[in-house]
């Protein structure tokens, strides 16, 4: 029974320093060495210089010294992994075949200062501006496009492409990276008022319409949102939908005088159109008129559409 165990207790003591070994086949008598500097030759402090090598699963690291030199020794022969790290600069990776017999000559390593992605694309958007100013819409285009490429995670250059489109007077495919944005950001309710607004106005007015009552209306802050729609929509003689609007300015908006105003005026065109046996439908519609003008002289009674507001009322007695 004691020769049992201490048999076991052998076979354990075996394994444990087969695992040690393997957990540290990557030590031997091997060196490495070598300097970082900057673009301009300046040496770097505190680059983590990480040595690896993959057949084994292991390494080491250490760090630049105030000279920028580096070293490192105890590991064995291979094709050793070696990284290069330092906050603010690009990260560096090469290949070193170390051999345990013969010294290697210092690696000489340049790194370059990151580039803030966010000022590429300021200086871009600056240029692409300009662009546009000058109706160079190609030319434009082509730089929103390589910045597109290179960061699509920037949403916001949805809107400078649309932008330039909008310059362009090619409404279309301003609509089409309007919509690109909502797609990226349906969150944002002031886009998709912006969008539907200009899809009123510039085509697609179904779509646009669409787009505007799928908006829940109590994450709008701003009346003129709404009012702006029914207007368009008004001036395209289109008063019905334009109500819907209208609608909207004044249940959320209800101290808000222009929604009271143009709700008013819409309801008698709406009136105006109306077959002439309707009589029972005209009367409600023209006090639905009388009570929103009334309103909307009590709420503001020196506005610049006051005196038209009166004149209507004094017509409809």
């Amino acid at each position: 029974m004691v020769r049992i165990l201490r048999t076991v207790l052998v076979s354990f003591a075996l394994l444990a320093l087969a695992a040690g070994a393997s957990a540290q086949g990557w030590r031997g008598q091997g060196h490495v060495n070598g300097k970082v500097t900057d673009e301009s030759g300046k040496p770097l402090d505190g680059v983590q210089v990480k040595v690896f090598l993959p057949e084994q699963n292991g390494g080491t690291d250490t760090k630049t010294n105030g000279k920028g030199e580096w070293a490192v020794g105890g590991i064995s022969r291979g094709g050793w992994q070696i990284d290069f790290l330092k906050p603010g600069y690009e990260p560096r990776r090469i290949s070193a075949q170390v051999d345990e017999l013969a010294r290697m000559p210092p690696i000489e390593i340049v790194m370059k200062k990151a580039v803030d992605p966010n000022e590429v694309i300021a200086a871009d958007l600056k240029k692409a501006s300009a662009l546009v100013a000058d109706k160079k819409f190609a030319e434009a285009q082509a730089v929103y496009a390589d910045l597109l490429a290179k960061y699509p995670q920037a949403t916001q250059l949805e809107i400078q492409i649309a932008r330039a489109y909008d310059a362009e007077g090619a409404y279309d495919k301003e609509i089409e990276h309007l919509k690109k944005y909502i797609e990226k950001d349906p969150s944002n309710v002031g886009m998709k008022l912006l969008t539907g607004g200009i899809m009123l106005s510039k085509g697609n007015p179904e779509e646009g319409k669409q787009l505007l009552a799928s908006i829940d209306d109590s994450k709008v802050t701003e009346p003129a949102a709404f009012l702006n729609a029914g207007i368009t929509l008004l001036n395209q003689n289109k008063p019905k939908d334009a109500a819907i609007f209208f609608d909207k300015t004044v249940n959320r908006f209800p101290q808000y005088p222009d929604g009271y105003y143009y709700r008013g005026i819409t309801s008698l065109q709406i009136g105006t159109a109306l077959r002439p046996d309707d009589q029972a439908g005209g009367d409600k519609i023209l006090q639905a008129a009388k009570a929103d003008l009334t309103k909307f002289l009590e709420l503001a009674p020196t506005a610049p559409e006051a005196a038209a507001a009166k004149k209507i009322l004094e017509q409809l007695k």
